[in-house]
């Protein structure tokens, strides 16, 4: 009946309306604090930043300010000529910083809504640029002016000394020649020297009657005319020194006026301040006061919460507690009150006595649950698969014998007590969350499947499986999935990869020979190196799938070693050394140079990473080893890094397996390098230990001896290719455009298809097609090995080549006996491809024609 009931009259629902309306209050407070305090924060942050704008900018004005109508005085000041351009260069550069000051003052916060204090201030301070520029315009004039002047006066001085010497022959009046030195010389070295000129001026009147012959009268009208000519440089000087004091004046009186406006700003800023504080005070009142309500709140809901617990709940459960120990007392009669509530004490009421009601039946229910019991425990001893039971505090009841056998740990180290997480522990187990089963692999290499069931109110139960025979073979089907599914992966994307490539790499090749040395030509060829790169890319996801075209041949790898060794150096950190330890002479290697190469890279970036930006050394050993499946060259990596766990160490060989960062490795490195020595007739190896280091060692099949590699053909015309018609096969247009245009360029003439029948009707059509090159990969029922091979067979003079993006020799189809060219081929490759049909052709036809001589010469 109780159930029926609305989930607000039964006590947990009230008690639960109690905590939620608590909880509520207090969120409410928690977040009214949390948004006041922050918004409160805000404002002040906001009001600090605003202040500290249109402080700065206002002292910025008002110092540059000063500083312009000081440089403007000191210029006002100065005589000589570097002193002057010193002075003029400042004041220019305290001008520019003045408009610098203003441009800022005007982005502050405050000019903004100043606009008509920041045009007076921008008003005046063109006038002061104007005013500034008048002061420098006028002194260069004065400059020039002075300068002119002292060349007068210095030409004057020069030629009254020469009178002096030409007047021991004609003496004449001795005093006027002192007066005028003296006046010429107080002319020079006045600043001032206007008054001196026109002294100077009434004095020559007097030069002008002297008696005089000859040389001496003409030095003499000389210097007269030379004195005449300075009396209006001396008036202009006046001019400029008026102008000159005017401006100055000017530039004071509108530097006071700024230096006001600037002022009246800085109290503006103030009485902004004091504005935004008392904002920020008002909103900090308004959350404590909000805080304080809500406190107020969640005080009266606890007491009223207390009360009701106190006088309602308290009071029935004590009631219902005395009646239980009356009843486990013996008594057989016991009430208890409550009965008629319609909360969850009634129900508890109505239950006691359901409960009193049922004591008669325990008797009959014991003895039941011991036969069960003994049934159960026949069961457990029984059991092939370890059992154990823990109680609720994690100590061990009850275990069969099967568990400690399986554990692997002696009878005797269990007892009654022993916490789950000391067992395991000692085990070295980690449990990785309860009700979940889990796979653990013992120190013997065993397999255990260990889950720990709880029990409600009885603890839990662990059970323990052996797992290790489902564990090989399920990491063994794991493996070969991923191998065949990585496998089938790398092969579609070889074909499709590569005839891209193919397109990219023949297209760049047909554009950088038509281009003049240059910028351009320089980008195609980086272009064409990033493509020949992504070829190679190619190969090495096929290196561990075992799919990848290896070329093998006998390889020095002490000298290999050698000349690779700069550049391991030079992929290790600062403070990391690579070391070299070489048996000489080394055993050569059968094996593929380059992808030998990328496996060492490979292994010597893997060691630098695993030392975790540490100093020391990596060693690099090469050595020889007599094996009973044959003599091998063992090459070692060494590391003293972190090492490796026996669990990752069970997986770093599998394909993108990393214990890098995101974003670091791509865990292909040590699965290629698997793959290609795997795929090498080769083994690999690996020794490690956490924080012991890792040694990576490559045991390679030794070679006879060691082969030079062949040197490259240089790319060429063929000279009888003029004129030869080739039919070109793919179903790519792409690839098939691109193949014909190098045919072009080394004078062939082309036809072209995109399927086998086309090719097919097309021979029958044209008998002066004299070589057939085709893709392997066609659309419709014939592929390209099939189309070749009807060529062959219907038309045996055509010279044959087949192409393909994958490895011609692991392709499950039936390849005929023809030339084979890979994409992406470059064009040495294409012409010596060609080469070898033409020369197939040839041997081809003259053993048909040696074949149908001999019968006739019989």
């Amino acid at each position: 009946m109780s159930r029926s009931l609305h989930w607000q009259v039964g006590a947990r629902g009230r008690l639960l309306l109690f905590n939620l309306l608590v909880v509520c209050v207090t969120l409410a407070v928690g977040l009214v604090a949390i948004s006041g305090f922050r918004h409160a924060g805000h404002i002040q942050e906001q009001a600090q930043a605003q202040t500290l704008a249109d402080m700065s900018g206002s002292l910025a004005l008002a110092r540059d300010t000063a500083n312009v109508a000081t440089a403007a005085v000191r210029l006002s000041q100065v005589v000589g000529a570097l002193e002057y351009q010193s002075e003029s260069a400042r004041l220019q550069q305290t001008q520019q910083a003045l408009q610098h000051s203003l441009n800022q003052l005007a982005r502050a916060p405050l000019a903004l809504l100043q606009p008509a204090l920041l045009q007076r201030i921008r008003e005046r301070s063109q006038m002061l640029e104007q005013s500034i520029n008048q002061l420098l315009l006028k002194g260069h004039e004065r400059h020039l002016q002075r300068n002119l002047m002292l060349s007068g006066l210095w030409q004057a001085q020069l030629l009254l000394n020469h009178i002096d010497s030409l007047a021991v022959q004609q003496p004449f009046s001795p005093d006027l020649r002192q007066q005028t030195t003296r006046l010429l010389t107080v002319a020079i070295q006045s600043t001032t020297p206007q008054a001196a000129v026109r002294q100077l001026n009434t004095l020559f009147d007097a030069w002008s009657t002297l008696p005089t012959q000859g040389v001496l009268a003409d030095k003499v009208q000389q210097l007269v005319s030379t004195e005449r000519a300075l009396l209006p440089v001396a008036t202009e000087l006046d001019q400029s020194d008026i102008a000159i004091a005017y401006a100055t004046y000017r530039i004071k009186a509108l530097v006071a006026m700024l230096n006001d406006d600037i002022t009246h700003y800085v109290q503006l800023v103030a009485q902004q301040t004091d504005t935004r504080s008392q904002a920020t005070h008002q909103e900090l009142d308004s959350i404590i006061g909000f805080i304080g309500l809500f406190m107020l709140l969640a005080l009266l809901i606890t007491g009223y919460a207390g009360y009701y617990i106190y006088r309602n709940l308290g009071s029935s459960l004590t009631a219902i507690a005395h009646a239980m120990t009356l009843l486990a007392q013996g008594e057989k009669s016991v009430n208890v009150p409550g009965l008629a509530r319609r909360d969850e004490l009634g129900d508890l009421a109505r239950a006691f006595n359901v409960f009193a009601r049922n004591t008669a039946s325990l008797a009959h229910t014991s003895r039941l649950l011991k036969e069960k019991s003994n049934q159960l425990e026949s069961t457990f001893l029984a059991m092939r698969d370890g059992f154990a039971l823990f109680d609720n505090s994690g100590g061990l009841v009850v275990w069969n014998a099967q568990y400690a056998q399986l554990l692997g740990i002696a009878p005797r180290e269990l007892h009654r007590g022993l916490h789950y997480q000391q067992l395991l522990k000692q085990l070295e187990i980690e449990l990785h969350g309860l009700g979940e089963a889990q796979e653990v692999r013992l120190a013997d290499g065993r397999t255990l499947e260990l889950r720990f069931s709880p029990v409600p109110r009885r603890g839990m139960v662990n059970t323990v499986l052996e797992r290790t025979t489902r564990k090989a073979l399920e990491e063994a089907l794991l493996h070969s999935q991923k191998m065949k599914a990585v496998g089938q992966l790398t092969g579609g994307l070889a074909h499709d990869f590569n005839n891209l490539l193919a397109v990219i790499i023949g297209s760049l090749a047909l554009t950088v020979d038509q281009l003049p040395p240059g910028t351009l030509a320089s980008r195609i060829e980086r272009a064409r190196q990033a493509a020949d790169r992504a070829a190679q890319l190619t190969q090495r996801l096929l290196a561990f799938s075992r799919k990848q075209a290896l070329y093998p041949r006998a390889v020095s790898v002490v000298d290999l070693v050698d000349n690779l060794q700069g550049l391991l150096q030079h992929s290790l950190l600062p403070g990391q050394q690579l070391v070299i330890e070489a048996e000489r002479p080394g055993w050569p290697a059968w094996i593929d140079a380059g992808q030998l190469e990328n496996a060492l890279m490979n292994l010597v970036v893997n060691a630098r990473d695993a030392m975790e930006k540490q100093s020391g050394e990596i060693r690099l050993r090469v050595w020889h080893q007599r094996r009973n499946e044959g003599d091998r060259v063992t090459i070692e990596v060494i590391d003293h890094g972190c090492g490796m766990s026996a669990e990752v160490q069970a997986q770093v060989f599998e394909p993108f397996f990393t214990t890098k960062a995101i974003g670091s490795g791509s865990g292909l490195g040590l699965s290629m390098v698997y793959g290609f020595v795997r795929q090498s007739g080769g083994q690999i190896e690996l020794e490690t230990a956490p924080g012991q280091g890792t040694t990576v060692r490559l045991l390679l099949p030794r070679a006879p001896d060691v082969v030079q590699p062949a040197s490259v053909v240089a790319p060429h015309l063929l000279s009888a290719s003029a004129d030869r018609l080739v039919l070109v096969l793919d179903d790519e247009p792409a690839v098939r455009q691109t193949l014909c245009e190098h045919l072009h360029q080394l004078g062939y003439l082309t036809l072209e298809c995109g399927d086998g029948e086309s090719a097919l009707t097309l021979l029958r059509q044209t008998p002066d097609i004299e070589l057939l090159i085709s893709d392997l990969m066609l659309p419709g029922n014939l592929n390209g090995a099939d189309v070749i091979r009807q060529a062959q067979q219907q038309w045996p003079q055509l010279a044959t080549l087949l192409i393909s993006g994958q490895d011609l020799r692991q392709t499950p189809v039936m390849l005929p006996l023809c030339e084979r060219l890979a994409k992406p081929w470059h064009q040495a490759q294409l012409v010596q491809a060609l080469e070898r049909a033409w020369q197939r052709s040839e041997r081809l036809s003259r053993a048909r024609r040696a074949a149908t001589a001999a019968p006739l010469s019989r």
